[in-house]
């Protein structure tokens, strides 16, 4: 009785072990996004557009997600990167505030490059790395929250997007008061 409580405890524990380090590899992440792109204070600049994310996403013991890797963004009218920069990096670690930015200058045609950070954004998540909204940064590194511009994924439309903007920027508010 003694060796089957053994051999039964020994196959758990194995199981246990297994599933526990496939869950908590880094797996790779490539995943397309339908989010909107809109100014608050007034409904003429909205776009539908697409996230692109390309990393790799962690899950951890809390039940929390970090990611690791780059953002971009297709659309008419989403701001783009200036010409001379590095991809834009999001790092994530799972405390549903982080930005998006670029570490490098392009300084050469042979792809050289210098330190020189470029802030595109701050993003607010949640904690499953689900869902996201983007205080994008205008060109003197300021957002405004009369006439600022956002980014929210997943979302439809408008509505939508700026309901599901105010509830991520609150709970991050609310946690970072804790």
């Amino acid at each position: 009785m003694k060796r089957k409580i053994t051999v039964v405890l020994t196959a758990f524990a194995i199981i246990l072990s297994v599933f526990s380090i496939w869950y908590l590899i880094p797996k790779q992440y490539s995943e397309t996004i339908n989010g909107v792109y809109y100014q608050l204070g007034t409904e003429e600049i909205t776009e539908r557009i697409k996230v692109h994310l390309d990393g790799k996403l962690q899950n951890h013991i809390n039940g929390k997600r970090s990611f690791k890797g780059e953002i971009d963004f297709e659309g008419s009218k989403v701001p783009q990167i200036p010409k001379d920069r590095t991809k834009l990096e999001l790092h994530y670690d799972g405390h549903n505030f982080t930005t998006i930015f670029s570490a490098f200058r392009i300084i050469d045609d042979k792809g050289r490059i210098e330190p020189n950070i470029f802030t595109y954004g701050w993003v607010y998540t949640d904690d499953k790395f689900s869902e996201f909204t983007i205080k994008v940064m205008n060109d003197d590194g300021q957002w405004s929250p009369s006439n600022g511009y956002m980014i929210t994924a997943p979302a439809k439309d408008r509505q939508e997007a700026m309901k599901r903007s105010q509830g991520l920027i609150k709970e991050f508010e609310e946690e970072s008061r804790k």
